[in-house]
């Protein structure tokens, strides 16, 4: 049984997110996750966005690895303020954002970000979640991402942070 009509009819998934779209979702990412002040720019090649049939963005994933991350540039607070989660070899999801939860978007997103870190030859997909964020955290988990530990990463006014993973087979790999 669907629990709405939209679900089962994901939205474009597209990656990089295109010039076109990159405000959008830039916007949609900030509100949820930067603030007014913070990224000031945005890395396409390092984001996932879904689209409806009418163009819109529906929802925005941010994806960081050694490299760097979908919000370029640092934050206005000093660098030793915030404690980075311990490195890893997979695909770090860096923040996810949908318009309206429960349509399958943020399920779509995470399935291309999975195919993403199949191509790149990543072996997991890594989602970092506030321990008091209970929706996300049943969110992935409900995806089959296990808990792979906790800590207090990130800004020491964000709580404890839960390291969450889901392994990634080899690109060919139809599992």
């Amino acid at each position: 049984m669907m629990r709405n009509s939209r679900q089962g009819q994901p939205d474009r998934i597209l990656h990089p997110v295109p010039d076109l779209l990159l405000g959008q979702a830039a916007a949609l990412w900030r509100a949820h996750f930067g603030g007014w002040f913070w990224p000031r720019r945005v890395d396409a090649a390092h984001g996932l966005v879904a689209v409806d049939a009418g163009g819109r963005v529906t929802g925005v994933m941010g994806l960081r690895d050694g490299v760097g991350g979908f919000g370029v540039g640092r934050p206005l607070w000093p660098g030793w303020l915030y404690r980075p989660a311990p490195p890893t070899a997979d695909l770090v999801i860096d923040g996810l954002a949908v318009i309206a939860p429960r349509q399958g978007t943020g399920r779509a997103l995470v399935a291309a970000a999975r195919q993403a870190a199949a191509r790149t030859g990543r072996p997991g997909l890594r989602a970092e979640v506030r321990a008091r964020n209970r929706g996300a955290l049943a969110f992935y988990k409900a995806l089959g991402f296990v808990p792979e530990g906790c800590g207090r990463y990130g800004l020491p006014w964000w709580g404890q942070v839960h390291l969450l993973r889901l392994a990634v087979p080899p690109a060919g790999d139809d599992r």
